[in-house]
């Protein structure tokens, strides 16, 4: 994909009528991303709303890098060389948890703590998993989650470990379905205890069932669970439709509520390709935020962000899904994100400018959608 000439990006940012100046700084980063860069989310601390980024080698001999999003958008910091073997990233309130291999069945916790990695605790004796899952309880307590293979199709068996002092102490393990991203949250049940699909483990209790189910459905329709108080829950399936549940999962009812007005307008549209939901990255609780996506027209997608009240759904903003340039050159939104409250963010990944690199995003501030900007990025210390 070509990288957007500076000029490109001035364009995207002018025909949707935003002031922008690209003013030389002594700390702007030398050249670390463009528009053909991955640019992956590692974690968010939901108190602060600080959201870090794994960003992609520009090329076979460039430098890795790590990049800290502030919650309003406005500011980005590049560190250079996280550690190598860095993988999963909490999503709760605390500073991020990563982990690095320590050896054969050996893990590392670590901690983003100002603007570098700290160990979090003694290193982890695991056994043969398939996914690491961090976050932190409503109390502030670290909880490192182990997934693999359960002894039925469907199913995670799961393993979990809370942080006493510098030791992980383990909190029993169960097989677990309905694992969503975040595939760890806090409980909305108990202070001292996290949920990851249908398990809930604490730091008083044994393991134990939620929900008492989940929509009966066929496995390819099988999505994730999402506890939103300690009795009201949603159920995302694979294919985008939404479930409700009042009674901590007794009985489900298919939400037929569409941005566009009643089923029968939508009637002829085909759901996952005339149009798509999703969930945006962050912590659900509390309140049920969900992305629709209208395709019907490729060239001219559109993005519709949508909140369930007391009262019912609510449309609470739409926009183009492309960031454009007069020129033509797109910038898809790569991912929606929540950092911290009634924040959104609407990220279009990385563009290169001949001052540096940086951010295009837009922000949703609970009234309406910012116009693109180019939040550049600034190198921050070392790891």
């Amino acid at each position: 994909m070509k990288t957007p000439s500076i000029s490109a990006v001035l364009a995207v940012l002018a025909v949707l009528a935003v002031p922008f100046v690209l003013v030389p700084s002594a700390d702007a980063a030398p050249a670390i991303c463009d528009s053909s860069t991955a640019v992956t989310l590692i974690g968010i601390d939901t108190t602060t709303g600080r959201m870090l980024f794994s960003v992609a080698p520009l090329g076979p001999k460039s430098r890795r890098w790590l990049v800290e999003l502030t919650a309003d958008g406005a500011t980005a910091r590049a560190f250079a060389d996280p550690p190598p073997g860095l993988f999963s990233g909490s999503v709760g309130p605390g500073p991020v948890i990563a982990a690095v291999p320590c050896g054969k069945s050996c893990l590392q916790p670590l901690r983003w703590q100002g603007d570098s990695w700290k160990p979090a605790g003694e290193p982890l004796t695991t056994p043969a998993v398939a996914n690491l899952s961090t976050t932190y309880d409503a109390s502030g307590a670290p909880w490192v989650l182990l997934q693999g293979p359960a002894s039925q199709a469907g199913l995670l068996k799961t393993w979990a470990y809370t942080l006493v002092g510098r030791e992980w102490k383990s909190r029993g393990a169960m097989e677990v379905t309905g694992v969503g991203q975040p595939s760890a949250l806090p409980a909305p049940q108990r202070k001292d205890g996290v949920l990851s699909g249908t398990g809930l483990f604490s730091a008083s209790g044994p393991p134990e069932t939620w929900v008492a189910g989940v929509p009966d459905l066929t496995a390819e329709r099988r999505g994730s669970v999402v506890a939103l108080t300690a009795g009201a829950n949603a159920y995302l399936a694979a294919d985008g439709v939404v479930y409700l549940s009042d009674d901590a999962g007794k009985k489900w009812r298919r939400s037929t509520w569409t941005p566009w007005g009643s089923t029968e307008i939508v009637g002829s549209w085909r759901q996952g390709s005339d149009y798509w939901v999703d969930l945006p990255f962050g912590d659900h609780q509390g309140t049920l935020r969900l992305v629709w996506f209208d395709r019907r027209r490729p060239s001219e997608e559109h993005i519709v962000l949508t909140e369930l009240t007391r009262t019912g759904w609510i449309r609470l903003a739409d926009s183009l899904s492309d960031v454009r340039s007069k020129s033509g050159e797109s910038l898809p939104v790569s991912q929606v994100l929540v950092p911290k409250g009634n924040a959104w963010i609407l990220l279009s990944g990385c563009a290169a400018t001949a001052n540096g690199s940086g951010l295009v995003l837009r922000v949703y501030d609970g009234k309406e959608i910012s116009p693109p900007r180019f939040v550049p990025l600034t190198v921050g210390g070392g790891q």
